[in-house]
């Protein structure tokens, strides 16, 4: 009885800094503690500390106000407490979500810290040691800056794990706090399967992909992205399920590469597709370097819809095998059936890889297909100042203003025509 009594009255001490000024059990008046509260996320843990705010006020703190081998309420007033979403690990010692009165126990050099199953006491004078959940031994370190009033600060934050500290006076408290991140995810992951991501192939997809991306959860990941190409079999997700599915079997180099294409093929052949599909395959067995495959894929898209996208392609795969001709015929043919979309991005997409030359032949075939289209003489335009061609590009960005563009495209000729200096005001091609 006597040790709680002192407890208590050590807890009223470091409440009430200077005097018993305006402080009451009663009234609605301020603490001369302030209520504080920290939140940090961890990964996707949040971790949450309330507590109360003492300050220094002239007073010997460690040793003295808080003594040494005493069990400290690690704030004032109420309990500290310490409150996590999932479980953690504290310096490596695993705990429980939940929330905790947080303890210390000072030394001079040295400190406890308790994270306690009770967080309802007033303070710690009512601690008892054998509702403790957690303790851990930790060193005190020196403060940069001399800290008035008592905090928790976080620092060293990575996607799975921070540092905390309590800190006062010249004195502070680190400890580490880690989450098994991956759990968490695949926990919540799951948790979403079961409510609206689940009912779309893109949550599966994306679950499987977080999957392959961590290399965690492969075996669970090849059912989801196998889920995924069921409800909706498309390039993305049956390449996924390939990647997956080598994985799991622990392939590597050729011997995964073979398997995935075997794989993605029996997805082919049993799933309802589109050219769409055949197309994304072949890229895909093209970035593994199996042109053969690729170009047997790739045919396969074209005999089923013949676009400027997958005829482009071939000529790709002609021209990667050396077969010049059938490259130059093939981009003839492409070029004739696209559209002014497909032209227009395909002839940007060259010019960004420095294919300028190139861009050009597109835009220009592109601009005697749509003559009366201002935004195709303002991208012609524009890939003619990319190829150092300013006169025609001139020629070309006055054509587009002569045909009434609409605001954003004749913004943009007239931006183009200053650039090369050329005045945008006289349009005469």
């Amino acid at each position: 009885m006597k040790k709680s009594l002192v407890l208590y009255f050590l807890a009223i001490t470091i409440c009430l800094p200077g005097s018993l000024l305006s402080q009451t059990m009663l009234l609605n008046t301020p603490n001369a503690s302030p209520k504080a509260a920290v939140e940090q996320m961890v990964g996707l843990t949040l971790v949450r500390i309330d507590y109360h705010r003492p300050a220094v006020q002239d007073r010997d703190i460690w040793g003295d106000l808080v003594p040494y081998g005493t069990p400290w309420r690690a704030g004032a007033n109420e309990n500290t407490v310490i409150s996590f979403s999932t479980d953690v690990r504290i310096n490596g010692e695993n705990l429980k979500a939940g929330n905790y009165g947080l303890h210390i126990i000072p030394e001079e050099n040295t400190a406890t810290l308790i994270f306690s199953n009770n967080s309802g006491s007033w303070g710690s004078y009512t601690y008892q040691k054998e509702e403790d959940a957690l303790r851990v031994s930790i060193k005190t370190e020196s403060t940069d800056a001399f800290q008035e009033h008592l905090g928790f600060q976080f620092s060293q934050e990575e996607i799975g794990s921070a540092a905390c500290a309590l800190v006062w006076a010249d004195r502070k408290f680190p400890f580490t706090i880690d989450t098994d991140l991956h759990e968490v995810v695949l926990a919540g992951i799951r948790t979403d399967l079961r409510n609206k991501a689940g009912w779309t192939w893109q949550g599966w997809h994306e679950a499987a992909n977080y999957c392959l991306a961590n290399d965690v959860n492969v075996g669970e990941g090849l059912a989801w992205a196998t889920r995924s190409v069921f409800m909706s079999p498309n390039s993305n997700n049956m390449i996924l399920k390939a990647r997956l599915s080598a994985k799991a079997q622990k392939l590597e180099g050729d011997a995964a590469t073979s398997h995935q294409l075997e794989v993605l093929e029996q997805d082919l052949n049993s799933m309802s597709v589109s050219w769409k599909e055949y197309h994304g395959a072949s890229n895909f067995a093209k970035a593994q370097k199996q042109n053969d495959k690729a170009l047997e894929w790739i045919n396969t898209s074209i005999e089923m819809h013949p676009t400027m996208t997958n005829m482009m392609a071939l000529r790709d795969l002609y021209e990667a095998k050396g077969e010049t001709k059938k490259a130059k015929k093939a981009a003839e043919e492409a070029i004739a059936m696209g559209s002014n979309a497909e032209l227009n991005i395909y002839g940007y997409t060259l010019m960004w890889s420095g294919k300028t030359a190139e861009a050009v032949k597109i835009m220009e075939a592109n601009a005697e297909k749509h003559p009366e289209d201002p935004n195709v003489w303002d991208s012609l335009g524009e890939i003619y100042i990319a190829n150092g061609q300013p006169e025609k590009a001139a020629k070309a960005l006055k054509k587009s203003l002569s045909l009434d563009p609409p605001a954003n495209v004749k913004a943009n000729s007239e931006r183009l025509l200053q650039q090369i200096g050329v005045d945008p005001t006289d349009i005469n091609p």
